[in-house]
């Protein structure tokens, strides 16, 4: 899915406004941003009710760091998105080693995502999927690696046998790549 340069710029200003304490901002933030965000959270969850939580905890997290968005680094959604990842993966790492009860598992069971949620997400994915395909190899398993599984820095220097220093430029021009095409 590609964000428009009017809904970026858009999105920068509720972001400054919600820097600022404006509710109604943070509000309109949140309908514009939250079907997109509910999306990459249950990419990660896998359950509807587990991205709801993150998507929540999120937004929390966005609406207290909102003074700390820099246009000039990232795109208004990126940033976002970011937030998003980082939340699941520390609520994926938390409950890594937990076994689930009856119940939870039943719960993961039922909370399937809807028809909508499948194929909005489908379309990011596909979206996504020819995005990575234009970056080199080295590129794209380091991002993969680094934003699917969730491994850190030094985890994925390790995992790909590279120094951190190229492990991060790696990912750096990847991602940059990655945001020009999506934005295209």
């Amino acid at each position: 899915m590609t964000i428009s340069t009017a809904n970026a710029d858009s999105l920068s200003q509720l972001l400054a406004q919600c820097s600022l304490g404006d509710r109604r901002a943070f509000e309109t933030l949140y309908r514009s941003a939250a079907p997109r965000l509910h999306g990459v959270a249950l990419h990660f969850m896998g359950n509807k009710a587990l991205a709801e939580d993150v998507l929540q905890e999120s937004f929390v997290r966005i609406w207290n760091n909102a003074s700390r968005y820099q246009a000039q680094v990232s795109a208004p959604m990126a940033w976002m998105i970011n937030i998003t990842r980082h939340q699941a993966i520390d609520q994926l790492r938390k409950h890594r080693d937990r076994r689930l009860t009856d119940q939870e598992e039943q719960a993961l069971a039922d909370n399937a995502p809807s028809t909508q949620e499948s194929f909005s997400s489908d379309r990011e994915t596909h979206a996504l999927n020819r995005s990575l395909e234009t970056l080199d190899d080295k590129q794209r398993q380091s991002i993969s690696a680094a934003y699917f599984q969730g491994l850190n820095c030094r985890e994925l220097a390790e995992h790909l046998t590279a120094s951190p220093g190229s492990v991060k430029s790696s990912v750096r021009r990847g991602m940059e790549r990655l945001r020009r095409c999506l934005e295209s």
